[in-house]
């Protein structure tokens, strides 16, 4: 199964383009005959690495939106437990969770981050041209992450 863990705030513009995005991304994985469990959240928090250690996680997909520079678009970005330091602050990163997860659990599943351009993070509702454009991106990365599930080997060397 692939575990989608989307952070952001509908209510802030562009930060709740990767909710959208992830919506998004569990449809395009469905059709492409992938299992799939998507956590929607406003900040990561430590619970997540139990989560993310469960048995029938192949892999693991976090999104989230970030300020955007010229010509940006999503992309598949790797993640390793190796390249976090551990936390208790206010803010977590994936790869501290990945840490967690293998350190609680003894499971890390290989895993990516898909970050979404914005541009706009004030109160509101509405996305950006930016945010708005990222979306049409969904059934690339989604074919991306089907064929590294798809290819163990690839994943093995992603960690």
């Amino acid at each position: 199964m692939l575990l989608i863990i989307a952070c952001g705030n509908s209510l802030r513009s562009d930060d709740g383009a990767g909710l959208i995005f992830a919506e998004r991304l569990e449809y395009a994985c469905r059709a492409l005959d992938v299992m799939v469990e998507r956590i929607s959240v406003h900040q990561l928090l430590p619970e997540l690495a139990a989560d993310i250690a469960a048995e029938a996680v192949q892999a693991v997909v976090f999104i989230d939106t970030r300020l955007a520079a010229p010509g940006d678009l999503p992309a598949l970005q790797p993640l390793s437990p190796k390249a976090a330091s551990p936390s208790v602050g206010h803010h977590l990163t994936p790869a501290v969770l990945l840490l967690y997860a293998q350190a609680l659990y003894h499971h890390c599943p290989p895993a990516w981050q898909i970050t979404i351009p914005g541009v706009n993070f004030d109160h509101g509702e509405s996305l950006s041209e930016t945010a708005q454009n990222a979306l049409t991106h969904v059934s690339v990365l989604a074919r991306q992450i089907t064929a590294r599930l798809d290819d163990p080997r690839r994943n093995a060397k992603e960690l």
